[in-house]
């Protein structure tokens, strides 16, 4: 019965984790503008999230501490995202190699701070540290902590559908996605939506990084490649919200099995186990490639003069 509760433990956060990166790159895309720097956007949550849950500075100590240092993280992971949108948006560089500058600057920066980091915050540790630890344990190894997160995150995902499924503003995000002339044309301002999108999407990044460390407790410099998981999740969850949360979930049990060591305890390789969310997504995005289609504008940037 632990082992299930482990599992199902797991799933719950990494399913967070996953929707979150997921919706990230569904926020930007919705808008034409093409992320790929979600994992490096989740380092950079990840770093902010072990820096601010320091008990040196008095927040992790707080009733309400985890909810202020979960919103400032998200708040400083969208300076991240002013880069990608200002890279993209008002200099019209090319989407994918701003997302690759954005991941390889997140892991690098991930990388040279978390020592140095974690040995002024947490009293010469060499890994920065998660400040709170999971509570309302239930039982049989499962916490109330990862069910809170889970259903906040699926809130967070029922509200963006709502929006860009129900409401007029929703609907032009979409538009601005598939033909921003055509909205640009009905006076709209297409670069407006554009910048708030991008804006919105990294700070989802920055709460899938704060929660990832929030489960795995250490920080190790990288999210174990969650972000590119989450990339595939959008992909195949053909950028709809709703598949793409079903889709999170399924992967979420794949991840779990692999990350809790369910799988090396009955004997298989611990690298082989590490390797199956991995090995499985790019089997999935080969069988599903050819029914998922983009928005049309995917990746082009917008030239009002145009």
């Amino acid at each position: 019965m632990a082992t299930t509760g482990i599992i199902f433990n797991y799933m719950l956060l990494y399913g967070g984790i996953l929707l979150l990166g997921a919706l990230c790159g569904y926020m930007c895309e919705r808008v034409g503008i093409v992320n790929i720097g979600i994992d490096g956007m989740m380092c950079f949550g990840a770093v902010f999230f072990g820096i601010l849950s320091s008990p040196k500075l008095g927040l992790s100590s707080s009733p309400w501490g985890l909810i202020i240092v979960i919103f400032l993280t998200m708040l400083l992971t969208m300076i991240v995202g002013v880069l990608h949108a200002f890279a993209t948006i008002n200099l019209k560089s090319n989407h994918i190699i701003s997302g690759t500058a954005i991941n390889l600057i997140g892991v690098a920066f991930a990388t040279f701070t978390n020592a140095p980091l974690a040995k002024v915050l947490y009293d010469g540790n060499t890994k920065l540290q998660s400040g709170f630890n999971d509570f309302l344990y239930i039982g049989w190894s499962v916490y109330g902590s990862s069910i809170i997160m889970f259903v906040v995150v699926l809130l967070i995902a029922l509200t963006i559908w709502i929006v860009m499924v129900k409401t007029k503003v929703g609907l032009r995000y979409c538009a601005i996605g598939e033909n921003p002339y055509a909205v640009d044309s009905q006076g709209i301002n297409v670069t407006k939506y554009q910048w708030i999108a991008v804006l919105l999407g990294s700070a989802l990044a920055g709460f899938a990084g704060a929660l990832f460390l929030f489960n795995i407790k250490q920080f190790q410099g990288n999210t174990q490649g969650l972000g590119f998981l989450s990339l595939a999740i959008l992909i195949i969850g053909s950028w709809k919200v709703e598949w793409i949360t079903l889709t999170s979930i399924i992967f979420s049990m794949f991840t779990s099995l692999s990350m809790s060591n369910v799988l090396t305890n009955i004997g298989i390789p611990r690298e082989i186990s590490y390797a199956i969310p991995y090995v499985l997504t790019i089997f999935i995005l080969i069988f599903f490639a050819k029914w998922t289609s983009p928005p049309e504008n995917n990746g082009n940037p917008y030239k009002k003069s145009e």
